[in-house]
């Protein structure tokens, strides 16, 4: 960039942001609430200005997005969705007894609605799936499945030579379907629905079946196995427990000599008393310390997470919900991601922790039936020692009356105990031989019959909403990421130079207002010297015209210039030029000399374009000598007449010095001490001099005639001219201090821009003008 300040003191430094409103927009302090209403309203307006200016693109983009979706679908495999219901059902556990004889009381303190969530994650588990699998690959099925997307489809029907993918292997197929079962809740109801979807309609129906069927059975079986372990055990204690009633039965038959002696029942002695009291404990305490040795070696023999007192403590059952959960996030997240991204970290992580929480619940379930087992073993050791003491106190009392008595009691203590045993050995193996699931096959899946995805409209709908999005945003940003300067306004806002006017392209006129076209106005092909309109005869008619709205900007322009001019009574010389090629600065410029000389100025247009002249073609007056002349000093400036080098036009007060004849090496025409001599020379001639030079940023003749000038104009052509070519132009004029007085953005199309209203209201204004004079002179 150039300096911040020109040489005329111009501050080019963009408005510092000093206020911030309170949605944290910022803005100029200077700004009022209507003039931040107007910069939304403008923004909006300039968006939709971009929407339909690149309104094409985002048509293709839309159309694209539905071929692309289309053509997905037509070669995606589809899914079919088969569907089944379960009813979750509690374990009624006072059903003979069997509450008794399951030593991890199973289903006690939980509510239908954790076991119907337990029962979900065990649906969901990979042991189930991987019993399943292994189920249905051992039935008999075949290696392959064939494919039934569209494409193929429609080949097979052709019977054409092509394969779009091979058969789907059994293996694929069961993987697949595995990976898409969904398990979910019916409301606040015992209703489990499971859905399976596959690529094949009637294995889809089958993986449910399965599914649920596995699930049956592997329910049944769990439970039959404990009452089996504990039926085995409890007959193993019967049997010791008859062992030791014999053995006691022996004893009291030595004790009493085989006379059958009878013993008291009702010793009116409180040692008796007590000691049938501690006889009555110890034999309680017995049958506790043998149910806790039962649960202790349950609890020993089977795996800690198959015992019902560890899945049936609260604690355990939030465990296994939260690492199922943990472990089906992990398995959403990898892949894509892998292992060493943080979120998947953090999720292995927790895992290890719900992991280490379960390990200490189960580990807290065997301390508990540990301490629980000791204590029992304590208690009947304590009873025992006492009973012992006590038999001891009265033994010396009763003699041998009371030892057989305690013999006799010890014998059918252990004969009752035995008992119990052997009832509580036969309540488990009813229990163990009663096939009673919990779970009730409500609904069988059944194939159906059309897929539910692809969903062709569906995807048509979301290709064409892409295809619309990213259509939407690349013409964003296309438009953000090119700097063409386009609308009135930008240049000013860009690059902070005065806008002198705006020239709409006649070709718009012609075509948006063909009655108000003017033939008169001076219009050049781009990169040709050749005259578009009236080449042969300049037609002043359209200048004259009162509503030509390209001989208005012209008129509107040369005034803009007039007040930025000097205030000298001297000749106002300016350079006018472009930074490119075909910006139309020729045109420009012999339509803003035609323009002055209507404001009673007498202009002069010199054509320093001497590489590839047209001015003198523009307005119709010879070549022969001109410019070229001038500097080689072939005519003599301080004693030849104006007329001798200046032809003057068919339009009054407007001459011009065309390029002149020759092939000379401009840049040593250029740096000749005539051109000052000429200049001065129109000064004192001429009110408006307008030198047309070449485009400036390649060539350095706009320069040079600068440096006689009191100013320059620079020309920029509506979406062709970038701002940094024009940003260039500045710095050049700013380096060699020279004023830029301002620009112009010449050939601005509304209808390009999507500004088709920009000139409503001077049209307007026309036909109202031209309804009044038709009235007036009617009357």
């Amino acid at each position: 960039m150039g300096n911040t300040f020109n040489t005329n003191g111009i501050d080019r430094r963009p408005v510092g942001i000093v206020a911030r409103d309170e949605s944290g927009e910022t803005f100029p302090k200077s700004w009022t609430a209507n003039d931040r209403v107007e910069q939304r309203t403008s923004l909006f307006a300039e968006y939709l200005r971009i929407l339909s200016r690149h309104r094409w693109m985002i048509f293709a983009s839309a159309i694209a997005g539905i071929l692309l979706s289309f053509l997905l679908s037509f070669a995606s495999l589809p899914y079919y969705r088969a569907r089944t219901s379960l009813d979750i059902q509690s374990l009624n556990s006072d059903f003979m007894n069997m509450r008794a004889v399951a030593p991890t009381g199973e289903g006690n303190g939980s509510s239908a609605e954790t076991n119907v969530q337990t029962q979900i994650k065990l649906l969901q588990s990979d042991t189930l799936l991987q019993r399943t699998k292994a189920r249905l690959a051992a039935e008999p099925h075949s290696a392959t499945t064939p494919r039934l997307d569209l494409a193929s489809r429609l080949i097979g029907m052709l019977h054409l030579p092509i394969s779009v993918g091979k058969p789907i292997s059994s293996d694929d197929l069961i993987e697949d379907t595995a990976k898409h079962v969904t398990v979910k809740p019916l409301g606040i109801t015992r209703l489990v629905e499971i859905t399976c979807d596959s690529w094949n309609a009637e294995f889809a129906a089958r993986f449910c079946n399965t599914l649920t069927t596995q699930f049956k059975e592997a329910d049944l079986e769990t439970r039959s196995s404990e009452s089996e372990k504990t039926s085995r055990w409890l007959a193993q204690q019967a049997a010791d427990i008859k062992l030791l009633a014999e053995e006691s039965q022996h004893k009291l038959e030595a004790a009493t000599g085989g006379n059958g002696l009878v013993l008291s029942q009702e010793s009116t002695t409180v040692g008796e008393d007590k000691l049938r009291e501690l006889q009555a404990e110890l034999v309680r305490a017995q049958a506790d310390r043998i149910q806790k040795e039962s649960q202790s070696e349950i609890a020993a023999v089977a795996l800690s997470t198959t015992l019902p007192s560890v899945m049936d403590s609260p604690e355990y059952r939030r465990y296994q919900e939260k690492l199922a959960d943990l472990k089906g996030k992990v398995a959403q997240l990898v892949p894509p991601l892998t292992e060493e991204n943080p979120k998947v970290i953090h999720l292995r992580s927790e895992i290890r922790e719900v992991e280490a929480g379960m390990e200490a619940a189960r580990n807290a379930n065997s301390n508990r039936l540990k301490n629980e087992l000791e204590t029992a073993r304590h208690r009947e050791m304590l009873l025992m020692t006492a009973y012992h003491m006590q038999e001891a106190n009265v033994s010396s009392d009763l003699g041998k009356a009371a030892q057989v008595s305690l013999l006799r009691r010890e014998v059918e203590s252990e004969q009752q105990l035995y008992q119990t045993l052997l009832q509580r050995a036969k309540e488990a193996g009813f229990a163990s031989a009663m096939q009673a699931s919990t779970v009730r096959l409500v609904d069988a899946a059944h194939k159906p019959k059309m897929p539910f995805s692809p969903r062709r409209g569906t995807s048509t709908m979301a290709g064409l909403l892409l295809g619309s999005l990213f259509g939407i945003g690349f013409a964003f940003y296309k438009d953000r990421n090119s700097d063409i300067l386009r609308v009135p306004g930008e240049v000013e806002r860009y690059l902070n130079l005065n806008e002198l006017g705006v020239i709409p392209s006649s070709r718009y006129e012609d075509k948006a207002f063909p009655a108000s076209r003017s033939d008169s106005i001076i219009t050049l092909q781009s990169g040709s010297s050749t005259i578009v309109r009236n080449a042969d005869v300049l037609d002043m008619a359209g200048w004259s015209s009162h509503f030509s709205v390209v001989a208005e900007a012209y008129r509107s322009t040369t005034f803009s210039i007039l007040l930025t001019g000097n205030s000298s009574n001297r000749a106002r010389v300016y350079v006018v030029t472009s930074p490119n090629a075909g910006d139309g600065k020729t045109t420009v410029t012999s339509n803003l000399g035609v323009a002055l000389s209507k404001s009673n100025l007498r202009v002069v247009i010199l054509d320093g374009d001497l590489r590839k002249p047209g001015m003198h073609n523009a307005l119709h007056v010879p070549n022969d000598v001109g410019l070229r002349n001038l500097l080689r000093g072939e005519i003599d400036l301080a004693r030849a007449t104006i007329g001798t080098f200046c032809k003057a036009t068919r339009i009054p007060n407007l001459s011009v010095i065309p390029s002149g004849s020759g092939s000379e090496e401009v840049v040593q025409l250029l740096h000749s001490p005539r051109l000052a001599e000429l200049i001065d020379r129109l000064h004192r001639e001429f009110d408006v001099v307008l030198i047309d030079t070449p485009p400036m940023l390649h060539m350095a003749d706009a320069r040079i005639f600068a440096c006689y000038s009191q100013g320059a104009i620079l020309v920029i052509r509506s979406g062709s001219t970038s701002r940094e070519q024009a940003t260039k132009a500045r710095d050049f004029f700013d380096k060699d201090r020279v004023r830029l007085i301002g620009t112009i953005l010449n050939a601005f199309d509304p209808g390009r821009e999507r500004l088709s209203k920009y000139y409503d209201s001077y049209y307007r204004y026309k036909q109202e003008a031209e309804t009044f004079q038709k009235a007036a002179t009617g009357s």
